[in-house]
């Protein structure tokens, strides 16, 4: 199931952009957005503030147009 897959990949990557788990799993942003929602949910992800920094920071994005989001649980 992709659900468990977005976990998977979040988790392993500690924090992801919405576009990166849409690119990586070839679904739209949207989709993306509710499925890491669905982690916020249940207690195991957060949205990180806006103007947060990806993990490897190299601010060729503005940050403020970038959803982060973290995963909180079972590092």
């Amino acid at each position: 199931m992709i659900l468990l897959d977005v976990r998977d990949y979040l988790k392993a990557a500690g924090s992801l952009a919405v576009r990166d788990v849409s690119l990586h799993f070839n679904i739209s942003q949207h989709e993306a957005a509710s499925m890491l929602q669905h982690w916020v949910k249940k207690g195991y992800a957060r949205k990180l503030p806006s103007g947060s920094l990806c993990q490897g920071g190299c601010r060729s994005c503005d940050p403020n147009t970038i959803d982060l989001y973290e995963w909180t649980k079972g590092h």
